[in-house]
């Protein structure tokens, strides 16, 4: 079989630590929002206070997890509907072509793909830990969530992607290929949809409180 490129195991030693961090900053934040829920004295204790330069940071990691779940929407999209369909015909040339193909694509998707799925979920995560201005609470808990949900769900199309790769085409891991990537793209709409309203929250919000102040 054809090796990967010098980066390719650069590429997903990266994605691992950007995984794990993730997984630590969601799991240390539930861990803290469980703690407060009963010791409710410590809560104004430990609330953040919002500073010029930390309010920035969030709008950034705000807009970056926007840019990166729109990404993910599109990506997640057109791997359903134009790479993952290419599979069956490329098949119908041989297994030659097939694994050809598959080699190129996977070569390729950890950095067009995975890496921007680990940005935004990591963009996400630190919003737990830096709080955006008016976006609500449980927006980035459900992004998080969903953010765990596509985590779990890549695990079976990577899965799937590596066996077809080292056995073969089959239409049973064909259809698991196509379903397990299919719910992923639906998630990250969800993700793409909640950041919307992330957004709108943020300057909606505060631009009616500016104009509030400004009126007589």
């Amino acid at each position: 079989m054809a090796s990967f490129p010098a980066y390719y195991k650069l590429a997903w030693h990266v994605i691992d630590l950007m995984l794990v961090a993730f997984l630590l900053l969601f799991l240390a934040a539930a861990a803290r929002t469980i703690w407060l829920r009963f010791r409710p004295s410590a809560a104004a204790h430990l609330a953040p206070k919002q500073s010029p330069r930390k309010s920035s940071a969030a709008d950034a990691l705000l807009l970056l997890g926007v840019a990166m779940a729109w990404y993910n929407v599109s990506s997640g999209w057109i791997a359903q509907l134009t790479i993952y369909p290419i599979y069956g015909d490329i098949n119908a040339y041989g297994s030659q072509a097939f694994h050809g193909f598959s080699h190129g694509y996977l070569s390729r998707i950890p950095i067009s793909i995975v890496l921007p799925a680990g940005v935004m979920c990591l963009a996400w995560a630190l919003l737990l830990w830096l709080p955006c201005r008016n976006v609500p609470t449980r927006i980035v808990w459900s992004i998080i969530a969903l953010c765990v949900a596509c985590v779990a769900v890549t695990f079976i199309a990577a899965g799937t992607q590596g066996q077809m790769y080292h056995e073969g085409f089959s239409n049973y891991l064909y259809a698991r290929l196509l379903w397990s990537n299919g719910v992923r793209a639906i998630i990250f709409t969800l993700i793409g949809l909640l950041s919307l309203a992330a957004v709108r929250r943020r300057w909606t919000f505060n631009g009616s409180e500016s104009l509030g102040r400004e009126s007589p």
